[in-house]
């Protein structure tokens, strides 16, 4: 039988989520041969998520990975840098994940991740300004997509046709950008040249003067919530499938929604090791003492808005509670607490 009330009961806030949620994707089943790096590449992955965001929500969805693996990700929740981690068992698929992930998020905004990728300062001001120029966007990518998931087949962009308020062009894109989605993806010389030659659809909002690559891929974009729950529930039965990718990317087609990407990446795929490209980046933007250290450091856990005095009380009361003893007189007091007000 219950014996006194929950504290919960006495007027404690429920979390009110940001306006942006952020979900990472992972499955590390071990650590080597072919995902020796990955768990770095992902750490890497979060730290330059704080650097180039503020006032967020991220979300780690780990898709049956080793119990090391989870261990850490536990220990990277605990320091902050992860504020909601939903750990599976077993692996429900790639489509499987996004079904949660995409129904589940409680944000206006959710940008969904592989866990591989790497994010650049402007990913989400150049997103949103795509979404406020194109009303029917549905899912905007921060990395100009150079081969579309749907081959050109899609239906959608067809509206942007009509009217006179978009002008649709074909443009080469930069051979940098080019050269790094190559690396990324591991793409042979043959078919970097020829991705380096071949012009994409681009679309303009004459108003405005956005552009955007039209096309879509499937490791990382921004949706609006509402779209999102249009999307999901997809089908699914394998762990990774290029035909249940297709049918993801089908689905927002056939909802009459645009899928559009940043003319400059501002983000790319890592993929599992850091190259010599990666690195650059990594120095570039200072993330070497980020996340990837087993040490206490926290990074940008704390909102925006939390001053510099609130942020070294709370980091101060943090790193005095996990003292054993101090833990201990503290728990030992409230139980003598409640123990009391229960009677």
């Amino acid at each position: 039988m219950r014996k006194g009330q929950n504290p919960a009961k006495m007027g404690l806030k429920a979390y009110q989520p940001k306006p942006l949620g952020v979900a990472l994707l992972t499955y590390i089943p071990n650590q080597e041969g072919f995902f020796k790096n990955s768990l770095e590449v992902l750490k890497y992955q979060i730290a330059s998520l704080h650097s180039a965001t503020t006032d967020f929500d991220l979300l780690v969805f780990d898709n049956g990975s080793c119990l090391t693996v989870q261990e850490e990700l536990h220990r990277l929740k605990e320091q902050g840098h992860i504020h909601f981690l939903f750990l599976s068992q077993v692996n429900v698929g790639k489509v499987g994940a996004i079904n949660w992930i995409l129904s589940g998020m409680p944000n206006d905004w959710i940008c969904y991740s592989d866990g591989d990728m790497f994010f650049r300062p402007g990913w989400l001001e150049n997103s949103l300004a795509i979404f406020d120029a194109f009303p029917t966007a549905g899912l905007v990518f921060a990395q100009p997509t150079l081969f579309d998931t749907l081959r050109g087949a899609g239906q959608a962009y067809h509206q942007l046709e009509a009217g006179g308020r978009f002008q649709l062009s074909k443009e080469i894109i930069p051979a940098e950008s080019v050269r790094e989605y190559a690396l990324g993806f591991d793409v042979n010389a043959e078919l970097e040249k020829e991705l380096m030659e071949t012009p994409v659809r681009v679309v303009e909002d004459k108003t405005s003067r956005v552009r955007a690559v039209v096309g879509g891929a499937h490791y990382q974009f921004l949706v609006p919530r509402a779209v999102a729950r249009r999307i999901v529930p997809l089908p699914t039965q394998f762990a990774l499938s290029p035909i249940e990718d297709s049918a993801f990317n089908r689905r927002v087609d056939d909802l009459g929604l645009l899928q559009l990407s940043t003319m400059e990446p501002f983000t790319f795929h890592v993929g599992n090791r850091l190259d010599e490209w990666t690195n650059r980046e990594i120095d570039r933007l200072g993330l070497k003492n980020g996340v990837v250290s087993s040490g206490d450091q926290r990074v940008r856990s704390l909102p925006a808005s939390t001053s510099h005095l609130k942020q070294w009380a709370l980091s101060l009361l943090e790193r005095i509670c996990r003292l054993s003893s101090i833990d201990k007189l503290i728990r030992r007091v409230y139980n003598l607490l409640f123990e009391f007000y229960a009677e």
